[in-house]
């Protein structure tokens, strides 16, 4: 089969390829507004218009984009089974960025109700993705860690309508309400997903004669321990503050101990592989999980009220452009060199020494992505520090080097497909 010609493999690869560089090009224009927001970031102004645009192109643009591209991907493969159906991948791809679009350019023109329509947007797309998935999950092997998985989209819709309701002026769970839409959304959506299905595809991208890393217990104490945290927030106006902060905590308890137990089976894997050998992208992968923990200690910390204003900001800041930009570039570099080469050169090259395919693990160039994801990194934690200190100077650094961590990173990409 020549490079150039198509095959039955292209369509299956591109769907999940389309949305990942959407994302790419999304997390571009959200460093742009960061640096348009930086000066507010040091004095506090938190409803600055290009910082909600740029929070709301990280997490939508950027993060939802990538992360529900990849689920079309990822569900059928890991778990064993087939996509129900592409085309209806595509209707929920054009959904989900006029929902991306919409929610910043509502917060830059003062125009609420167009923010409003694109959350709605948003809960149209994500609909049309459980429908698929929903259908997909008949022909998988694995239906249990598949439906673990799905139970997490509770905390994405809680997101979606609290954000909707705060964008027409109705404020469901009075003063939490921010604290709860940001909550469900950063780490009882996205934060949560990536730590459960991480065990899953380390199982699939590493062999190993540890065979308890799929288990479920890890991610039923995340799930409980996450579902006790919004109910402590969202009670603490009628139930009273010392009930609603036990039952927070109790929460954070459960989410801390299942995401580490998660960690600790990650370890127990990769001591016990079968090769010696690993990937070096993975080796990013499991920097940015284990990195992720200390991030979700002090976001707990913060959410207790014993920190500062400007503190607890600068802990948001580190889970969006630390632990959540790192994990999910990182699982980027893994998965769209495969998605290009099968698309590409599909099986058949494997097979054949005549097609001339480079090697799987050299067409994302190494260098230049450690040294993006290095400075994305770098990037959090100026953008962190210039928001606890009140320091104008690191938070417009640390949206610079975003900006170059993120070019890099598209040049990074950018080389891959010519490859």
């Amino acid at each position: 089969m020549s490079a150039t010609k198509p095959n039955r493999l292209s369509s299956r690869f591109r769907i999940t390829r389309v949305y990942m560089l959407t994302g790419a090009g999304f997390l571009g224009v959200c460093w742009f507004f960061m640096i348009l927001a930086a000066e507010s970031l040091s004095r506090g102004r938190w409803i600055d218009s290009y910082l909600l645009a740029a929070v709301h192109l990280f997490v939508i643009g950027y993060a939802m984009v990538v992360v529900h591209g990849a689920m079309l991907q990822i569900v059928p493969v890991a778990f064993q089974g087939r996509l129900y159906s592409i085309r209806l991948g595509y209707v929920q791809y054009a959904l989900i960025v006029l929902g991306a679009v919409a929610l910043p350019l509502g917060f830059l023109v003062h125009m609420w109700r167009i923010t409003a329509v694109g959350g709605l947007l948003l809960i149209l797309s994500t609909g049309f993705l459980l429908w698929n998935l929903g259908q997909t999950l008949r022909t998988l092997k694995k239906k249990a860690e598949a439906l673990l998985i799905a139970a997490a989209f509770p905390f994405f819709f809680i997101n979606v309508l609290l954000g909707v309701a705060m964008s027409l002026g109705r404020f469901p769970a009075g003063g939490n309400t921010l604290p709860l839409h940001m909550m469900s959304g950063i780490v009882g959506w996205f934060t949560t997903l990536i730590i459960l299905i991480s065990p899953r595809l380390m199982s699939f991208f590493v062999s190993s004669r540890y065979k308890g890393l799929r288990k479920s217990g890890p991610g039923i104490l995340v799930l409980a321990g996450m579902a006790a945290v919004l109910a402590g927030e969202a009670l603490e106006a009628g139930a009273g503050s010392a009930a609603s902060e036990g039952i927070s905590a109790a929460g954070w308890i459960l989410y801390l101990v299942g995401y580490a137990w998660v960690l600790v089976d990650l370890y127990r894997h990769f001591r016990h592989r079968r090769r010696r050998e690993v990937e070096w992208v993975l080796k990013w992968i499991l920097g940015g999980l284990y990195g992720g923990w200390p991030v979700m200690a002090a976001w707990a910390i913060a959410s207790s009220g014993s920190l500062q204003e400007n503190w607890a900001a600068s802990g948001l800041l580190l889970s969006l452009f630390g632990f959540l930009q790192w994990n999910i570039s990182a699982y980027m570099a893994k998965i769209l060199p495969f998605l290009r080469w099968m698309g590409r050169y599909g099986h058949h090259a494997a097979k054949d020494p005549s097609e001339q395919a480079p090697a799987l693990h050299e067409m994302m160039p190494r260098k230049m992505t450690i040294a993006a994801l290095t400075g994305s990194a770098a990037a959090a934690v100026l953008l962190a520090l210039g928001t606890g200190l009140g320091r104008g100077a690191l938070t417009v650094s640390g949206a610079a080097m975003g900006t170059a961590a993120w070019a890099l990173y598209g040049l990074a990409l950018t080389i891959m497909y010519r490859r």
